[in-house]
This record gives structure tokens, sequence and C-alpha cells, in this order.
């Protein structure tokens, strides 16, 4: 019996004790990822607006290519988004209307599109899953606005290994705070 409760409480531990949790804090933006599965990489100089780039650290691989699964955080200014300010939809409503058309414009194929509860989220959010043929790719993204910043948590994944990462980008998904 002591040895279950001891199997029992180590594994809870060790479950807990991969998780680390980014946390941005002018955004005041933060989610939990597997320190084991994913690790921080830098962002390029052009991604100015672009808070975290996570990639897998092993690359799936399919013949001879291999591509790293990604996750980041990129914000954008609303104000700056003529389909927000002309609409009238909520804020959130319109943003994620303008979200699924740039998507569209890039060659995605839209497979849901939704608006989303999170615990950490109390404003809402949207999520978005879509493929893009050209790549064989598949995004999710969750979208939420803090006043008139947006801001877009998108995971991207080989289309054929997204079944595969759905449960674990569920949870990094999940776990968003916005504190106040």
């Amino acid at each position: 019996m002591r040895l279950m409760a001891f199997i029992a409480f180590f594994g809870v531990f060790l479950s807990q004790g991969f998780a680390v949790t980014f946390h941005e804090p002018v955004s005041k933006i933060s989610f939990t990822y597997d320190e084991n599965l994913w690790e921080v990489v830098p962002t390029k100089t052009n991604e100015k607006e672009t808070l975290v780039n996570l990639q897998r650290k092993v690359a799936d691989k399919e013949g001879e290519t291999s591509y790293f699964s990604r996750i980041s955080i990129v914000k954008e200014n609303t104000t700056q988004v003529k389909k927000v300010q002309t609409s009238k939809l909520p804020k959130l409503q319109a943003y994620e209307s303008h979200a699924v058309e740039f998507l569209r414009s890039q060659r995605f194929d839209i497979l849901s599109a939704e608006m989303k509860k999170i615990e950490g989220i109390p404003a809402g959010a949207f999520e978005i899953v879509a493929n893009q043929r050209d790549f064989g790719l598949t995004y999710q993204q969750l979208g939420f606005l803090n006043g008139d910043t947006a801001y877009l948590l998108t995971a991207t994944v080989r289309t054929k290994k997204f079944s595969e990462y759905k449960a674990e980008l569920e949870k990094i998904f999940q776990s968003v705070r916005l504190a106040s």
C-alpha cells in the first residue's frame, strides 16, 4: 500500500515537473508547455510583434524532409485593421472575421472557426483550425483581445501529425492566461 501511494505521488510530481510557464510581463500573457517537448527559439528581427516562438525539440520526419512544429504568439493593433474599425459586429467577432479572411487569402482551407471559452481569458476568444494546402501544414490559432490589441497564439503542425498533437496543443491553449 505504501509503495502504491509513493508511486502515485511520484507520478504526479513528475508530470507537474516538466511544465514550464512562459510569461510575457508587458502584455501579461502566460501559458504552460512541456519543456521536454518544446523549446524557445529566437524571433527573427522582422518579427517585432512576435512575443515568443517555440518549436518542438524533435523534428517530424517524412521521407528525407524534416519539420519542427511551432507555436508562436504575435500581437496586432486592431486600430490598424479597417475591418475591425468599420464592423458592426463586436470587436472580437470582427477580428475573427478578419483573421479568417486573411488565412483564406493565403490559400488556407478553414476547417473550423468558433468562439471559445478559455478560463484565463475572461473576455472570450476564438479558435481557427486551417490547412495550408501548399505546404501540408495545419494551423490551430487562438485569438483574443486586450483593449485594442489582438493576440494570436498559433500552432503549426504537419497535417499528418495534427491528430497526434491535438490533445497536447489543447492543453497549451487552455493554459493561456491574460492578467488584468
